[in-house]
């Protein structure tokens, strides 16, 4: 369960920078019904946050809760709030106003996954249209090609809940909410990238744009640093020593360097591995010392620091939504490392592992298909 103290330091961000109480409310949405005690310490903690827009938070939260121990703490909250001199708009909660308005705020919905090694992730829109269905696009966005896949349909509201349950079901990798207009500009930033590569756009997506525009907005910044704020985190160095550990969960798991940035420093350490020079293993381990530390530098020094520095934030939000926490800490603090010129002398725990780790896939390999070739010889 998310924080609840987090959710209020976000609050107050979303606050400061004017975000209307639909959009911060919007965000909410996905925590609550599923646990009253966490609603009603919710309920108690806004309370504290003295702004007109968390009356119309706790009036939101009023009209969709079912619990009435739960909706006693929003009222006991708003009537604090009224206590402090903020103006407290009555609204009606007649059935049919409340249906009515439901259905005129309803709002686009949108899903995304993490990246996988070659920097490629999974992203869903769905956009209702007043007084019809509901317009579905779904795409695969890289951080270095841009637009890869976009396809995207007219349906029914029930032809998208069940379009969006069987992807949700069959999706090799876990996807969590994500606020609508932040996969609108994720799938805009995907187009530029896209047409400064001077690649074809996907027919759907050129098609579609003006609605992907409409719905977007422009973001300053990924949205984990709403839940995990980065002066919270930036030079924790125990966290940061631990980076190397995200590798051992199952959305690190697979990430590697791509084979043709790696394979010339694989080679060096297969050359000095295979050397007919008599060298003792400590030589040998400063000599592999040496090609991670070149592969490091030459790899990492310029704008590949910042591309994994933004996969790791956005890595950090999936997880952190997926209810790990600690491991989202994790990845925002090796990210926010990356902010920071190379150090040899203490290398980001997460680059250096993540050399290593591709260097020896690459020799693993090597050695699997060097063995396999030995046995296609045949004895005399």
């Amino acid at each position: 369960m998310v924080n609840i103290q987090t959710l209020i330091e976000r609050f107050k961000v979303d606050i400061q920078e004017g975000k209307s109480d639909e959009e911060i409310f919007q965000s909410l949405q996905s925590v609550l019904g599923e646990d009253p005690k966490f609603d009603e310490d919710l309920a108690e903690s806004l309370a504290t946050l003295t702004d007109a827009k968390t009356a119309k938070i706790l009036q939101r939260m009023l009209k969709i809760s079912k619990e009435k121990k739960v909706q006693k703490v929003i009222k006991r909250s708003l009537y604090r709030l009224k206590s402090k001199g903020i103006s407290i708009e009555e609204i009606p909660l007649s059935k049919e106003e409340s249906i009515l308005r439901r259905a005129q705020t309803e709002m686009p919905k949108g899903m995304g996954g993490g990246f996988d090694a070659l920097g490629q992730r999974f992203l869903l829109l769905v956009i209702p249209h007043s007084g019809r269905g509901m317009t579905v696009v779904e795409g695969v966005i890289s951080d270095t090609l841009g637009l890869v896949d976009f396809s995207g349909e007219e349906t029914t509201r029930k032809g998208a809940r069940i379009f969006v349950e069987e992807i949700q079901k069959n999706s090799p990798f876990p996807l969590v909410e994500m606020e609508a207009s932040y996969v609108g500009f994720l799938f805009a930033q995907a187009y530029q990238s896209t047409l400064e590569r001077k690649r074809a756009v996907p027919r759907d997506y050129l098609r579609l744009k003006g609605e992907i525009e409409n719905v977007k907005k422009e973001y300053e910044r990924p949205l984990i640093y709403r839940f995990l704020p980065s002066d919270e985190i930036a030079g924790e160095d125990r966290l940061l020593g631990r980076g190397g550990d995200l590798f051992k969960t199952d959305l690190f798991s697979g990430w590697r360097i791509e084979e043709d940035l790696i394979r010339s420093y694989a080679d060096e350490v297969w050359e000095a591995e295979e050397s007919k020079i008599v060298l003792h293993p400590t030589q040998k381990e400063v000599r592999f010392q040496g090609i991670y530390q070149k592969a490091l530098v030459e790899l990492f020094s310029g704008e590949r620091r910042v591309l994994y520095k933004r996969r790791l934030e956005e890595m950090a939000y999936l997880l952190f939504k997926l209810g790990r926490e600690e491991e989202a800490r994790l990845s925002v603090a090796v990210a926010l490392d990356l902010e920071k010129p190379l150090n040899l002398i203490q290398p980001n725990p997460f680059l250096f592992q993540l050399v290593v780790k591709s260097i020896l896939a690459l020799l693993a390999e090597a050695h699997k298909k060097s063995a396999e070739d030995l046995s296609l010889i045949v004895k005399p």
